[in-house]
């Protein structure tokens, strides 16, 4: 999968999980849209679950196990998980890495 097919389902991943939580009247979640912290669109529980439901999908498009939430994701300088592109990026990198199937 390429960069901008993943940053695509980041931010439909995201945006269904606030819409499910009804969320929708809140600011639009854009690929530089803080996810978590002081003024992000997740709280705690939503960025797990869509960590969770990403990893489920890029693992069904790549026929492959994805795992973002690890020890390489929380030893990072810059946290994977700010923005949807930071996500995508860091998601893109862990596809990359793995060997073709």
């Amino acid at each position: 999968m390429n960069h901008d097919a993943i940053l695509a389902l980041v931010l439909e991943t995201a945006r269904a999980y606030r819409l499910a939580m009804n969320a929708e009247g809140e600011e639009a979640i854009e690929p530089d849209t803080s996810l978590f912290g002081p003024g992000g669109a997740l709280d705690s529980i939503g960025l797990v679950s869509v960590v969770i439901e990403l990893e489920q999908k890029l693992s069904d498009l790549s026929g492959t196990d994805v795992s973002l939430m690890n020890d390489r994701a929380m030893s990072r300088s810059h946290n994977p998980f700010r923005t949807p592109r930071a996500l995508a990026e860091y998601a893109h990198g862990q596809l990359s890495a793995k060997p073709a199937v």
